[in-house]
């Protein structure tokens, strides 16, 4: 059954509109070299997208939650040939070092670097350049799949006479370049030449999107991470063999569990928490080996 105009306008609202805000937000933060909330930002976009074509096409998305990578083969499921396999250097981009992924990889390279936990960089992140362009591939791919796929165009004014208009799906294989505007916030600053910085940030190398006329300017490529600090500061220090360090490591790792939430549950062995309380207990049972030679 087809989404009906009141259930549209409320996934516009709540999933594309925010989505289109998180994205905008993303590209800026990348520009910036702000990697955690630019890969938080970037998932959490793709998120609603996904979240909104599901929606649009007589699925339910309530228990989802974060997982991209389970949204993505639930979209691929429904969209099929009209996702890219491959995400290869757009012809025009130049200057930057590039290795193509699949589809697959990088969504699974979102889902490590931008899921929630990673927003405390519990496991710190690593990124290149091509990582936006290929965000904003994906987004191009998934945006333009917000509507319902196996209805026809509403061609409005057309005889009755005439053949059944194609649907939404035909057309989007037919043109790769077409996309529905959803007068969302993206929309908006693609249309609106004198939006200033906002639509530099949102539009800037963003091929798929900007128009003709839009001037591009050059952004330097490089890649950068950053090591979890739990690895750091918990872990590293627990596999020590020095007394004064494991005493620090044990007391900094208890005093963790106790007063942040960690992902998973230690006492029930699920998640972070599990392998920080691991962690500790080996580090205690490597504590009294040092005692007793002593």
């Amino acid at each position: 059954m087809p989404i009906t105009s009141s259930q549209a306008s409320i996934v516009n609202e709540m999933f594309v509109r925010t989505a289109d805000e998180n994205y905008i937000a993303a590209r800026w933060c990348c520009m910036q070299r702000l990697h955690t909330d630019f890969f938080w930002l970037g998932t959490h976009a793709l998120e609603k997208y996904m979240k909104a074509v599901l929606l649009y096409n007589g699925r339910s998305v309530k228990r989802y939650g974060h997982d991209v990578t389970r949204l993505y083969r639930s979209v691929h499921t429904i969209a099929k040939r009209l996702l890219p396999t491959t995400l290869n250097q757009p012809a025009t981009l130049v200057g930057i070092h590039w290795v193509d992924r699949t589809a697959t990889q990088f969504i699974e390279h979102l889902a490590l670097n931008g899921n929630p936990d990673n927003r405390y960089l519990t496991y710190g992140y690593s990124t290149r350049s091509q990582d936006l362009h290929m965000l904003d591939a994906m987004v191009y791919a998934v945006r333009r799949l917000i509507c319902s796929l196996d209805e026809p165009l509403q061609l409005f004014g057309r005889s009755k006479k005439l053949p059944s208009p194609p649907s939404h799906r035909q057309i989007l294989e037919q043109q790769p370049e077409y996309r529905a505007t959803l007068s969302m916030p993206l929309d908006d600053l693609i249309r609106d030449e004198a939006a200033g910085s906002l639509r530099f940030a949102a539009l800037n190398l963003k091929l798929a999107f900007a128009p003709e006329t839009f001037a591009h300017d050059p952004m330097p490529s490089g890649s950068a991470s950053r090591t979890p600090v739990l690895v750091r500061r918990i872990m590293d220090p627990l596999r020590s063999k020095n007394k004064a360090v494991l005493q620090d490591g044990i007391a900094t790792a208890n005093w963790l569990l106790k007063n942040t939430q960690v992902s998973g549950n230690g006492k029930q062995r699920t998640g972070v928490a599990a392998e920080i309380a691991d962690a500790v207990r080996d580090a205690e049972m490597t504590l009294a080996s040092l005692a007793a030679v002593h």
